[in-house]
């Protein structure tokens, strides 16, 4: 029995279906497979993202776990108030609105070019309504349904960061969890539990390739996807398997 997280994947389906092939003839029964969030944005198909990850939840004889990351809430805040604009303005979100519906990002464009800076210092509402109908409701419910933590096998897994003195996920503050605003994590981290993270872009790059960071011999940060590389990592034996290295490295994520 054993865990495995998959770091952030931000679009970048190519990179998750080579870690797939990497991975999943590992994967048994009692198995669990964490994904730690970060699914859209950046890369150029977050629908095709989430349609893999729907897909091995449906057929997979293990476990699937997914897990909320920032650029989830930003999208579901926008979702829930068409007013709000730090989504689209501040994530590369425009990738993830073509994956869905090039008409909508067509005209979110159009309209974010007439609002100028009125959409910074007004209340203006954008026109999100053709993405979000061109989303399945299957989709929906995925990004509604994410979790703030998980546990399993000795570690416990988080989008972002945790509280660096240990205190139960339970009690913190969500946005500790998705965003990482935790001093001191995760070079002072003091906890009881190993912590599997994504998030920071703070992989190590030795000899041209990305490997974990690891802090204190109890923290594993496994986002690579600037990389061009998505990186995984299992639980309790801490074997690393990664995607294919890209033919040519995109920009950084």
């Amino acid at each position: 029995m054993a865990t495995i997280a998959v770091g952030d994947i931000h679009g970048n389906l190519a990179a998750l279906r080579s870690l797939l092939d990497a991975l999943l003839p590992s994967l048994g029964s009692r198995d669990t497979l964490v994904f730690l969030g970060d699914y859209i944005d950046r890369g150029p198909d977050s629908k095709g993202c989430i349609e893999t990850i729907l897909q091995l939840r449906k057929e997979a004889p293990f476990s699937v776990v997914s897990l909320l990351g920032n650029h989830e809430a930003w999208m579901l805040a926008t979702m829930d108030d068409y007013g709000r604009h730090s989504w689209l303005l501040g994530a590369d979100a425009f990738e993830t609105v073509e994956s869905y519906s090039p008409a909508a990002a067509r005209a979110l464009r159009r309209a974010v070019e007439d609002a100028g800076p009125e959409l910074i210092v007004g209340e203006l509402e954008l026109p999100y309504g053709a993405f979000f109908e061109s989303m399945p409701e299957s989709h929906q419910r995925f990004f509604r349904e994410l979790r703030l933590f998980h546990r399993g096998d000795g570690a416990l897994f988080v989008h972002a960061g945790i509280d660096p003195e240990g205190g139960p996920p339970e009690r913190q503050d969500v946005r500790e969890l998705i965003w990482g605003f935790v001093p001191g994590f995760p070079h002072d981290y003091r906890g009881p539990e190993n912590i599997v993270y994504g998030h920071r872009s703070d992989c190590v790059l030795d000899g041209g390739r990305s490997r974990p960071r690891v802090a204190n011999g109890r923290t594993y940060g496994i986002d690579s996807i600037w990389t061009g590389v998505l990186t995984a990592i299992r639980m309790p034996d801490l074997k690393v398997f990664q995607s294919e290295m890209p033919r040519h490295r995109g920009r950084a994520e």
